[in-house]
């Protein structure tokens, strides 16, 4: 008997107990122009999800940008904010530079009032991620900033002032990362921004964010070791009852 056991768990220790079931999420390439959450994705005024919008044609020059759709309060680009817009175009055909962002490029505009806006990915179950996020001022025709600062479920991983003095394009940004973060279900890695104090309207930024989330499952091997062991062991049993 004592060596069932101990065939047992010396299988169990030699057995790799999990696998890395490695999904990948990337900001841009996720974008939905319906569904607010998405999968993973959220977009939040402070705690309301923002909704679908068409803009209006209306002069605002942003406006083959965001088409065919974008997130916001609703569709005036001049007055309703925030936004989270997929470039439909380079910022060259929308009233800012190609260094401001490119076509396929998430740029955000941060509230005139109110609370913040919230990008948020949620984390479906426990596991790890490692991330990368790069953000930079993206509103060259006008000298604003925003505050935007980074949180994983309440914890600050850093914040910066975005200008066009401080990561002031898309080639100059605000990079930061992290690895082997641990997550259970429900975990969010929030990305927030605000007009910086002292200014009357907000501003754009763009931002890039790519996630991979490894979630912890057992290796089929494992339950292969497992199942033999108390194979094993019960046989052992049977055996000593027959016996006794």
């Amino acid at each position: 008997m004592k060596k069932i056991y101990k065939y047992l768990a010396s299988a169990l220790l030699a057995a790799p107990m999990f696998a890395s079931a490695a999904t990948s999420y990337n900001l841009s390439n996720d974008f939905s122009y319906s569904n607010n959450p998405n999968d993973a994705w959220s977009f939040l005024y402070g705690t309301t999800l923002l909704t679908s919008q068409v803009p209006l044609n209306n002069g605002n020059p942003l406006y083959p940008a965001a088409l065919p759709g974008y997130w916001s309060t609703g569709a005036d680009l001049w007055s309703n904010t925030p936004d989270v817009i997929k470039a439909a175009v380079n910022g060259s055909s929308a009233g800012e530079t190609d260094s401001d962002f490119l076509a396929g490029d998430v740029i955000i505009h941060s509230p005139n009032a109110g609370e913040p806006l919230f990008i948020v990915w949620t984390a479906p179950e426990a596991g790890t991620i490692d991330f990368a996020s790069d953000i930079w001022y993206a509103h060259s025709v006008v000298n604003r900033s925003n505050d935007a600062s980074v949180s994983l479920s309440g914890s600050s991983l850093g914040s910066a002032t975005i200008s066009s003095a401080s990561y002031g394009d898309r080639s100059n940004t605000w990079h930061l990362s992290g690895n082997d973060l641990s997550v259970i279900a429900g975990d969010t890695l929030v990305f927030a921004f605000t007009k910086s104090a002292g200014q009357s309207f907000g501003s754009l930024d763009g931002i890039n964010v790519d996630i991979t989330f490894a979630s912890a499952v057992p290796e089929p091997e494992t339950y292969a070791m497992l199942l033999i062991g108390l194979g094993l062991l019960g046989f052992s049993i049977r055996n000593k009852k027959q016996t006794a």
